[in-house]
C-alpha cells in the first residue's frame, strides 16, 4: 500500500484572505484543501469555501483559544501551510501569527502571504502590520510581502479605491499559488524549501514578484512579458520592465504548462532573466509541465532586494581589529563602554592565560608591540649593551650560507667572534 501524499493547505484569514481564498475557489473549482479562518460570519457565510473556521467575535486573543483544537486538528498531518491575508487590521495582525506558531508547532512547512496596508489607511494600520510581520518572519519558513504602495508604482493613482483593494487581492493570490507550487513536489526540475526560504525567509527585503500566463504560437514571450511589468518588478523610476531583478540573487523562476512546454522555452525564459539580472544572478528554476494539453503557461518571478542576510552582512571593523590581533584581546572591544583611564594590571591566575583590559580600539591600533621590560621614564636615559647574540639571517634565512674554511661568511664578523659592542657613552 502505497503512502498517502501529503498534504498542502492554503487557509485565509480574515476579510481580506477569504476574499482571496474565495477568487482561488472561483477560478480553481476542483482544487483541494482550501480553507477560511475569520471572525466576521457575515464574510464567512458568503465564501464559497466550504471548509471554514469561525472564530468567535471580540478580542482576537479569546477568539484564538476558542479554536485552538479546531485549527490544530484541521492542519494535522499536513505537510506545507500556507496563510494569506492583509496586516494592519486586528483580526488578521493577530490570527495571522499565532496561525502560523500553532502550524509550526506541529512540524508544519509553513510559509505566509500578506499585503501591507496603503498610506491613505492611516499610521495606526500601518504600524500593526509592521509588528505582525516582524512577528511572522520569527516563525515562517518564507513570507511574500506584497507592499500594496508599490503596486501603483510609488505614484499617487487615479484608480478608484475598490480597483486598488482589488489589484492587491489579485496580487496575493498570484503570489500565493507560485509559492504553494514552489512548496511541492511534482515536475521535473523543482525549486526546494531551501531555495525558498533563501529568498524569502529573512527580514528586511524587499519581495519583488511578477506572474503573467499565455498561451499560443508566442505564449512564452508573452507570458513572461507580462510577468516582468508587475509593478512589484520595477526599480523606483524605471520604466524598464524587471528592472528591480538587476542586482538581485538568487531569483526564484517557475514555469508552469502542458506536457508540451518545452527545453527552448525554458531555456530562452531562463535566459532573459540572466539578461536582466547581471552576470551575477543566479536563478533558481521549477517547472511543472502537469497541466491539461491545451492550457497556458505560467511564468512567475520570486526575488528580494535590499537588507542583508546574516551571510551578507558585513564583519563590523572593530571585530575585524580583533581577529588580527587575537593575542591582543579575549573578546571583541566595545568603543561605548570601554574604559577611558589606564586599566588596572588583571590578577593573574594559574588556571588561565594572562587577558588584556578592555581598551578603546584607537589606543589599541596606535599601541607599541608588547615587552616583557619594562620602559624606564627617569628624565636621563641611557643606551646598554646591546643584546646581539641571536643570529639572524633576515632576507638570507632561506637561502645556502657561504662556508670559507669553515666559517659562515653570511655572519658579522663580530657576532662569528662572539665580540660585544659597547656604543659610547653621551656625555
Amino acid at each position: 500500500m502505497s503512502a498517502p501524499v501529503p498534504r498542502r493547505l492554503i487557509i485565509g484569514v480574515g476579510n481580506a484572505g477569504v476574499t482571496v481564498l474565495d477568487l482561488l475557489a472561483v477560478g480553481n473549482p476542483s482544487m483541494k484543501g482550501l480553507m477560511v479562518v475569520n471572525n466576521d460570519s457575515e464574510s464567512l457565510a458568503a465564501s464559497v469555501v466550504t471548509d471554514r473556521i469561525a472564530v468567535p467575535e471580540g478580542d482576537p486573543g479569546e477568539g484564538f483559544v476558542a479554536i485552538d483544537g479546531e485549527f490544530g486538528g484541521a492542519v494535522a498531518g499536513a505537510a506545507t501551510v500556507v496563510l494569506c491575508g492583509g496586516l494592519g487590521g486586528e483580526t488578521g495582525s493577530f490570527l495571522l501569527p499565532a496561525l502560523a506558531i500553532l502550524a509550526k508547532s506541529a512540524g508544519i512547512t509553513v510559509a505566509a502571504c500578506v499585503g501591507m496596508p496603503f498610506s491613505f489607511e492611516g499610521r495606526g494600520k500601518k504600524e500593526a502590520a509592521t509588528a505582525a510581520l516582524e512577528k511572522l518572519y520569527t516563525v515562517c519558513d518564507a513570507v511574500a510581502v506584497i507592499e500594496n504602495d508599490r503596486l501603483s508604482g510609488g505614484t499617487p493613482s487615479t484608480a478608484a479605491v475598490g480597483e486598488a483593494f482589488e489589484l492587491s487581492d489579485k496580487t496575493i493570490l498570484a503570489s500565493l499559488l507560485a509559492i504553494h507550487r514552489m512548496l511541492s513536489t511534482s515536475g521535473p526540475v523543482k525549486i526546494t524549501r531551501s531555495d525558498l526560504k533563501h529568498v524569502l525567509g529573512v527580514p528586511g527585503p524587499i519581495t519583488l514578484f511578477g506572474s503573467g500566463s499565455a498561451e499560443g504560437s508566442n505564449r512564452l514571450h508573452e507570458a513572461l512579458e507580462r510577468s516582468l511589468r508587475s509593478p512589484l518588478l520595477n526599480a523606483p523610476g524605471k520604466t524598464t520592465p524587471g528592472s528591480a531583478l538587476a542586482g538581485a540573487s538568487p531569483v526564484l523562476l517557475l514555469l508552469e504548462g502542458p506536457p508540451d512546454l518545452s527545453f527552448a522555452e525554458v531555456q530562452a525564459a531562463v535566459g532573459e532573466i540572466e539578461r536582466i539580472g547581471g552576470e551575477r544572478c543566479q536563478i533558481k528554476t521549477g517547472v511543472h509541465a502537469d497541466r491539461p494539453s491545451g492550457s497556458p503557461i505560467t511564468i512567475s518571478v520570486v526575488a528580494s532586494s535590499g537588507g542583508e542576510r546574516p551571510s551578507d552582512k558585513p564583519v563590523a571593523p572593530r571585530i575585524a581589529a580583533a581577529e588580527v590581533r587575537p593575542e591582543r584581546q579575549s573578546a571583541p572591544l566595545d568603543e561605548e563602554t570601554a574604559p577611558t583611564a589606564t586599566p588596572q594590571t588583571p590578577k593573574k591566575t594559574p588556571q588561565a592565560p594572562k587577558t588584556i583590559p578592555t581598551i578603546p580600539q584607537a589606543k589599541l591600533d596606535s599601541a607599541p608591540p608588547t615587552s616583557t621590560t619594562p620602559r624606564k621614564t627617569t628624565g636621563k636615559q641611557t643606551q646598554g649593551t646591546l643584546d646581539l647574540d641571536t643570529q639572524q639571517r633576515g632576507r638570507f634565512d632561506k637561502s645556502e650560507p657561504t662556508i670559507v674554511a669553515g666559517e659562515d661568511l653570511d655572519i658579522p664578523t663580530f657576532m662569528r667572534k662572539g665580540i660585544k659592542l659597547t656604543p659610547p657613552q653621551r656625555s
